[in-house]
């Protein structure tokens, strides 16, 4: 008779408390879910890059959790202690995304070794599995605290304010977190927010003795804030980029989002550098250019080469992120002059928007270790054409580690649909040159070497780019990269981390 009792006390539904509190605690749980996943992308980013691969696992394993916390929370919500659960869940779900910064630079740098795919689901799991699905109990309990008969009405407002937190903590954190507050700071907003939830919640019900477990959750913001590694002299958040200046030794990097490679190196002692983006410095040799447009700036070193070395060329600077540009001329030494003109826009708008020709276009693109897929295709290669002079040349960085033609062939292949003359040099970092009219190797390879003479100070980068200057061949079995079906994501990753 006890035991029928006490299983009948479990299975008596939690009493309504009314509409208001419950409601907010779903429209707060929405938010942070979404600041959440936004937040992941940044925190992702450094090891796994902006790819299909880190949002198709963030995505799929958020919804995946979501899906849990669904039923889980439909299961609990109609027995007796569904209020005191949604607090638990509250709690540990705030405690958890205060924590997410510092067992970010625990788990990531590992979870990397599981390579593109797999290893961002893992990590999304483990850093976003356990809160998603917490977050995800929220509604179903909360339709029940608020049923009083309807049960679609009930329902329907929950789900409804629900979506509508997630809506404000998209925009949130997109348009004002990440910029603003930084993706550490955000975590602790997303976490203080779950907070007020949890203390209207527990002080709407009179559970007072909740208040001490919430306490504790406000421990860990009292951590100490992490110093910069060794050699970092600036860090920052813009709405594009996690930008880091590193000093070592001789050279100034520049990293980007990705922390396996520096998106350029400048020497402090030297124009030259040692590095692919002295291969740039060669345009106007092959072409008499007095014009030159580069997408894609990052610290500037290949512009800052041209500009030194030829005194009557003339450059244009385009780069997506505001910030970046300022980081150029505060810690690279891009010096502003009246032959340099630098534009804060997406690459492949401005050539599509922009008038006049240039005589060289040099293209650097790669972010977060790969190139942006739109700016891979023939659809592109068409529009820079168009900004061609009759005389002009592309220069184009692809980075191929491998050996075989798996990421090179298909872009030789595409490039040589819209442009007559192909050509390639370099090892690893790999410089692809089309012409806008037909020309003969003989005829660049004479160019530079007449160049050398005139300009002693590149020598060094002309003998090196001549040893394997050669026509770039790309057989009919490779595809064409158009806007419509591009896999140079997936191609870019493989050749990261698979070995030959």
């Amino acid at each position: 008779m006890a035991r029928s009792q006490s299983a009948k006390q479990r299975d008596t539904p939690a009493p309504t408390i009314g509409r208001g509190i419950p409601l907010i605690v779903a429209f707060v749980a929405g938010w942070v879910v979404m600041m959440l996943e936004i937040l992941g992308a940044r925190l992702l980013a450094p090891y796994f890059g902006y790819s299909v691969y880190q949002w198709g696992a963030l995505i799929g394993v958020v919804l995946a959790c979501l899906t849990c916390g669904y039923y889980l929370g439909g299961r609990v919500g109609d027995g007796s202690h569904a209020r005191g659960f949604l607090i638990w869940a509250l709690i540990v779900s705030a405690t958890w995304i205060i924590l997410i910064p510092p067992l970010a630079r625990l788990s990531l740098p590992w979870s990397r070794a599981s390579g593109p795919a797999w290893g961002a689901v893992v990590a999304t799991t483990l850093l976003l599995g356990l809160p998603s699905a917490l977050l995800g109990t929220v509604s179903p309990i909360v339709t029940r605290l608020t049923f009083t008969g309807a049960i679609a009405n009930a329902a329907g407002s929950v789900y409804a304010v629900s979506t509508l937190g997630s809506i404000g903590g998209t925009f949130f954190t997109a348009f004002y977190a990440i910029p603003v507050l930084g993706s550490r700071t955000s975590h602790y907003v997303a976490g203080l927010l779950l907070v007020a939830a949890l203390l209207g919640l527990a002080l709407a019900g009179r559970q007072l003795r909740y208040l001490a477990a919430i306490g504790l959750v406000l421990l860990p913001l009292v951590l100490p804030n992490t110093r910069l590694p060794k050699g970092v002299i600036y860090e920052a958040e813009s709405i594009h980029n996690i930008i880091r200046v590193v000093d070592r030794g001789s050279d100034r990097s520049l990293y980007l989002n990705y922390a396996a490679g520096a998106q350029t190196v400048m020497r402090k002692d030297a124009v030259l550098t040692g590095k692919y983006y002295d291969y740039f410095v060669l345009g106007p040799l092959m072409n008499q250019a007095k014009n030159a447009l580069f997408l894609g700036v990052g610290g500037g070193t290949a512009l800052k080469q041209v500009l030194e070395v030829y005194p009557d060329v003339r450059v244009v600077g385009v780069d997506l992120d505001p910030e970046v540009l300022t980081v150029a001329e505060r810690y690279f030494a891009l010096a502003r002059s009246p032959r340099l003109d630098l534009r804060a826009e997406d690459a492949r708008w401005y050539v599509e928007s922009a008038t006049g020709e240039f005589d060289l276009i040099g293209i650097d693109l790669f972010v977060t270790g790969q190139i942006p897929f739109f700016t891979t295709t023939v659809e592109f290669f068409n529009l820079l054409k168009k900004r061609l002079s009759a005389r002009g040349l592309v220069m184009m960085h692809i980075r191929s580690v491998r050996s075989g033609d798996e990421l090179l062939a298909p872009f030789v292949r595409t490039i040589g649909a819209v442009f007559p003359s192909v050509f390639v040099f370099g090892r690893n970092n790999l410089i692809l040159v089309a012409s806008k009219t037909p020309v003969e190797l003989d005829v660049l390879i004479h160019a530079l070497e007449r160049g050398a003479t005139a300009f002693p100070a590149i020598q060094p980068v002309v003998a090196q780019a001549l040893t394997d200057f050669r026509r770039a061949v790309g057989g009919d079995h490779w595809p064409i990269f158009t806007d419509d079906r591009n896999d140079v994501e997936i191609r870019t990753f493989r050749m990261s981390y698979q070995k030959d």
